[in-house]
């Protein structure tokens, strides 16, 4: 069966639609998992910052290279973010 001309194109945009989604997944996981551990006395403000701020260097090294520095440094600076917002909430 011959591929129809374009069908290519297709399957990437779909392919960067779905790592769009999972980057938004892995972000809203982490941000969720930060807020039960702080309700439950586990973390507190600080070290959820810290924990945030872990995560986002981590990501940064293992994108090193890869190609995908931009896409990661957009989840980095979200987990630093909501760090940021961790630690300005604390009582």
């Amino acid at each position: 069966m011959k591929q129809m001309p374009g069908l290519d194109v297709l399957a990437a945009a779909e392919a960067v639609r779905c790592a769009r989604s999972t980057m938004f997944l892995g972000m809203e996981i982490a941000s969720r998992l930060i807020d039960v551990l702080i309700a439950k006395g586990v973390l507190t403000h600080g070290e959820a910052k810290a924990t945030l701020y872990a995560m986002a260097e981590s990501l940064r090294d293992d994108a090193g290279g890869t190609g995908s520095e931009e896409s990661t440094e957009i989840i980095a600076r979200h987990l630093e973010i909501w760090g940021d917002v961790q630690a300005k909430s604390a009582p």
